[in-house]
C-alpha cells in the first residue's frame, strides 16, 4: 500500500505502521542507554551487507555513550544477545526503505545500476533548542524518518506550489494548517526527496531545474518548546535516505553539543535543499 501510494504524482510522504516492536527496540538502545550527544551517518549495503553494517552502528552508538564502552570482539559474545533487537530493527528500516522504493519506481527510467543501497543516520541531541529551522527538501529520492523521543518533524502533507515553497522558506509559515502535520514519537515516515522524478525521465533530462521540488516533501525540524508541557531538551532521531543523491559521506561526531541555530539535519548543508 505504501508503494502504491508513492508512486502516485500527488502525494509526497507516507506513514508506515507495523513497526512498534522495531521502534521501541531502537528506543531502548538510542535514547534510554545511548549517548548525549552524537550525530552519525553510516552507508548500509542492502544488498549482502546489511545485518553486518547495521551491527557495526550499533556498536558506534553503544561506544559513544557513557553506560558502556565495548568491543566488537565483546559484543559478539556477552553482549551480542542484547544487542540484537537493535540491530535487528536498524536492518529492518534499511530493507524496507529500499525495497519500498524499487517497488514504487518500477516500470520507471530508474537504471538497474544505481545503488539500492541506504545511509543510515542517528542524531542525538542533549540540548535541542532549534529556534527557527529553515522548511527544506532532501537531496535524496526517499528518507525514511522517525522521532525516537522528543518533538517530531513538521511536513506538509501534499507536494507544495513554488509560491508554498517560497513562503515556507521565507516566513516559515504560510501553507493552510490542514496541510501541515508533525511526526509523533515512534511514527515512521517516508518523504519523497528532490531525486524522486529522475527515476521517471530519461536520463538525458536529469538534473535540470525544472524537475526540482515537483512532488519533495517540504519539511522542517519542529521549533524547540519553550514553555509548556512539550519542553523537552532530549531530542533522538534516525533517518535512512536512498543511497542515490547528492552526498555520499559518512561522519562520527560524538560528545559535541551544537550551538543550535536551525534544525537537525541542516548542520550537513549538502543533504537538503
Amino acid at each position: 500500500a505504501a508503494a502504491e501510494a508513492l508512486s502516485d504524482p500527488g502525494c509526497c510522504v507516507v506513514k508506515i505502521g507495523g513497526l512498534d516492536s522495531h521502534l521501541r527496540a531502537l528506543q531502548e538502545w538510542f535514547v534510554d542507554k545511548g549517548p548525549d550527544d552524537l550525530d552519525l551517518r553510516k552507508r548500509v549495503r542492502v544488498r549482502d551487507q546489511s545485518l553486518h553494517d547495521c551491527h557495526e552502528l550499533c556498536l558506534a552508538v553503544c561506544n559513544a555513550g557513557s553506560h558502556a564502552t565495548v568491543s566488537a570482539s565483546d559484543h559478539h559474545h556477552d553482549h551480542e544477545r542484547e544487542y540484537d533487537p537493535a540491530t535487528a530493527a536498524l536492518e529492518e528500516l534499511a530493507r524496507g526503505v529500499s525495497s519500498l522504493a524499487t517497488s514504487a519506481l518500477e516500470g520507471g527510467y530508474w537504471d538497474s545500476d544505481i545503488s539500492k543501497d541506504v545511509f543510515l543516520r542517528v542524531v542525538c541531541a542533549s540540548d535541542y533548542k532549534a529556534r527557527d529551522p529553515m522548511f527544506h527538501t532532501d537531496k535524496a529520492p526517499l528518507r525514511g524518518y522517525v522521532t525516537l523521543t522528543g518533538l517530531g518533524t513538521e511536513y506538509m502533507t501534499r507536494p507544495s506550489s513554488a509560491l508554498d515553497y517560497l513562503q515556507l522558506r521565507a516566513l516559515g509559515s504560510g501553507a493552510p494548517l490542514h496541510d501541515m502535520q508533525r511526526a509523533q514519537e515512534l511514527e515512521f515516515i517516508v518523504m519523497k526527496g528532490d531525486h524522486w522524478y529522475e527515476a521517471h525521465i530519461p536520463p538525458g533530462l536529469r538534473g535540470t531545474v525544472w524537475q526540482r521540488n515537483r512532488a519533495a516533501c517540504v519539511h522542517r525540524s519542529p521549533p524547540a518548546a519553550t514553555t509548556g508541557p512539550e519542553v523537552k531538551r532530549r531530542r533522538v532521531i534516525v533517518s535512512l535516505d536512498l543511497a542515490t543523491g547528492d552526498d555520499d559521506r559518512e561522519w562520527y561526531d560524538a560528545d559535541m553539543k551544537r550551538s543550535w541555530r536551525s534544525g537537525m539535519t541542516q548542520r550537513k548543508s549538502r543533504l537538503v535543499a
